[in-house]
């Protein structure tokens, strides 16, 4: 009797185990500064602090880093590899948690911007910041999460410095 409860106890971990590994996750490839090639229209980003939302079509890690220099053009970002996602592209929601950033054209200061993003790879798969506006950098700890399905499968912490003039 009690060889039968072991090994069903043992049955249910490994199922357990089975079904945690085969859980949608995303591992982190780089991180920190990158350069990037933005492509297409912008769109309306309604829950980010600038309003705006622009695909990257190209990037390239230039120094990997959670440090980074709050200056006008600087993108900063993850590098990730998707995995045990269903076909299809996968619904992502992107959230960056930062220091308090006041848009002047809506007057709206946010603390978290985020947006839902459908996509279709799974590896090389970049979400970063761009500093193209002086009113958004903002010194502090950002946080960039990656959510799927209400978890968070990968999120980075980063340090805003702005250097003195």
């Amino acid at each position: 009797m009690l060889r039968r409860a072991l090994l069903i106890a043992l049955l249910v971990v490994a199922g357990a185990s089975a079904a945690a590994a085969a859980e949608p996750r995303a591992t982190i490839l780089a991180y920190g500064r990158f350069e990037t090639q933005r492509t297409g229209a912008i769109e309306k980003g309604e829950r980010t602090a600038s309003g705006e939302l622009q695909s990257v079509s190209a990037h390239r890690l230039v120094q990997q880093t959670d440090e980074i220099v709050g200056q006008l053009g600087n993108s900063f970002g993850i590098d990730l590899r998707l995995e045990n996602f269903p076909p299809g592209p996968a619904m992502l929601t992107i959230r960056t948690t930062h220091p308090p950033i006041t848009n002047p054209r809506t007057g709206r200061t946010m603390t978290v911007s985020e947006y839902d993003w459908a996509v279709p790879m799974r590896d090389n798969v970049y979400f970063g910041y761009t500093f193209d506006h002086g009113w958004e950098i903002a010194e502090g700890v950002w946080t960039k999460q990656i959510v799927y399905k209400g978890r968070v499968i990968a999120e980075k912490t980063f340090k805003i410095v702005v250097p003195l003039n």
